[in-house]
């Protein structure tokens, strides 16, 4: 059976916090904060007990690492999360875009992460 779909593009970095300690977080007073920082949408799309990795729509990896002390520092006020002494982006990076012309009828793999590796 045909299944009608549209594909959208979402201008997004995905970021890593890494050194903090997490525990008993609200994630989203967490992105609402972000969002006030960043003047973006945010989406936390993960938390472990000393990261936290998140969607930022509309803006620069190069801006966020520019902000990253202010962004920590904002961070570490935050209910349920503390700063360590190494706490950094550890990562901060584009979205690979994908031609919409170029996806191949099928998967090339059924592992979606091998699919989008052979992409970038």
């Amino acid at each position: 059976m045909d299944q009608e779909y549209i594909i959208a593009h979402a201008d997004k970095s995905v970021m890593k916090i890494s050194g903090l300690r997490v525990k008993g977080l609200n994630t989203k007073k967490l992105e609402q904060i972000l969002m006030e920082k960043l003047h973006t949408v945010v989406r936390v799309i993960g938390v472990t007990g000393e990261s936290i990795e998140m969607d930022a729509y509309d803006i620069e990896p190069d801006q966020v690492r520019k902000n990253e002390k202010g962004l920590i520092e904002i961070l570490a006020l935050t209910e349920g999360i503390t700063a360590t002494e190494v706490a950094q982006i550890s990562c901060s990076e584009k979205i690979v875009e994908v031609i919409y012309d170029q996806i191949p009828e099928k998967p090339i793999s059924a592992c979606a992460k091998e699919r989008w590796i052979k992409r970038s």
